[in-house]
């Protein structure tokens, strides 16, 4: 007998990474988070929850705390789906984005993942390739009925709302693809 894998999303980055679990639908599916806000921190809702940064010592300390916070979270016999590197990012921001995303890639090594470009996660969502982070909001708004900016007490749109929304949606784009590929392989 076959076992079902476990979607996993994550939207990894140097100051809030999410991790979505993929379920069948938004509520049934779990979220965690990295925060340096308390009040961010713990349980948010039944499937939300964050979790306040440790402290670190020095950049290799920082990516590895922000990698065990990953490893910690995700369920065995996964597809991982991350989303892969936004070109916006200037100056030493870059090193440390592409370094922080390189320690977490050699830590999964032996489990099965998938890069997404960034525009297709947008597409994926909302039909954009170009979508903004409200536009992905609003997205998550029309598709769940939920506000996530008041559960969070937002005003704005921001960490760790929008990195929850990000993860929700780089599982699902990562889920479509696998489906479309596992009724490929049938076919």
């Amino acid at each position: 007998m076959k076992m079902m894998k476990t979607i996993i999303g994550i939207d990894y980055s140097l100051t809030c990474p999410a991790i979505c679990i993929l379920g069948d639908s938004f509520a049934n599916s779990k979220f965690h988070y990295i925060t340096t806000k308390q009040k961010y921190s713990g349980k948010i809702s039944n499937n939300i929850t964050g979790h306040l940064m440790e402290p670190y010592t020095d950049p290799i300390d920082r990516f590895t705390k922000l990698s065990d916070f990953v490893l910690k979270n995700l369920p065995k016999n996964s597809i991982i789906f991350i989303e892969g590197y936004s070109f916006g990012s200037k100056g030493r921001a870059i090193f440390q984005i592409a370094e922080n995303g390189g320690i977490l890639k050699y830590r999964l090594t032996g489990q099965e993942y998938h890069i997404i470009p960034p525009a297709n996660v947008k597409k994926c969502a909302t039909g954009k390739g170009n979508a903004n982070k409200d536009k992905m909001y609003e997205q998550l708004k029309k598709d769940t009925g939920l506000d996530l900016m008041a559960i969070f007490d937002q005003q704005t749109l921001s960490n760790p709302v929008s990195d929850v929304v990000d993860a929700y949606y780089i599982a699902k784009c990562g889920y479509e693809s696998f489906k479309s590929k596992e009724t490929s392989r049938k076919n």
